[in-house]
């Protein structure tokens, strides 16, 4: 199918907003309308200004995705449920699922944004280099 550079605007803003709002690029070509993967990627590859609105785009949708651990993290509308005896208890199935949500999505914006939500190493000492000279010693034989 050919795209007026018209409709292909359209349809980069709407890719745009959806990845922004957290949705994954391969469900949002499913949508209506939408161009396959292949020539989503082709177009990228040929604009490097729609390439950079990609790019700023999913590194947003680590953001959202941020947003929803947050919203996961605080719901506790979930947490007590009654028994058949009418007796409040903890729902381990709802506490369960919402900490899988929250480590699935702390993994997913940490390979979406690794600077930001990745796990970081400290290889400084009080944010100075570390000292990379290594001092050898050779005793003889009659020191030992």
């Amino acid at each position: 199918m050919a795209y007026s550079e018209e409709h292909k605007e359209k349809i980069f803003n709407y890719i745009f907003d959806e990845i922004i709002k957290g949705r994954a690029l391969r469900n949002i070509l499913k949508d209506e309308n939408m161009p396959d993967v292949t020539t989503f990627y082709v177009w990228i590859e040929k604009d490097e200004q729609k390439a950079k609105q990609y790019a700023r785009a999913t590194e947003l949708r680590a953001e959202a995705i941020f947003e929803e651990i947050l919203e996961i993290a605080d719901d506790s509308s979930g947490d007590i449920v009654l028994n058949k005896d009418g007796v409040e208890v903890l729902n381990t199935e709802f506490v369960q699922r919402s900490r899988l949500k929250v480590d699935t999505r702390k993994w997913i914006a940490s390979k979406l944004n690794p600077k930001k939500y990745g796990d970081k190493m400290d290889v400084t000492s009080d944010g100075k280099g570390l000292d990379q000279t290594i001092k050898i010693t050779i005793k003889k034989n009659e020191d030992i």
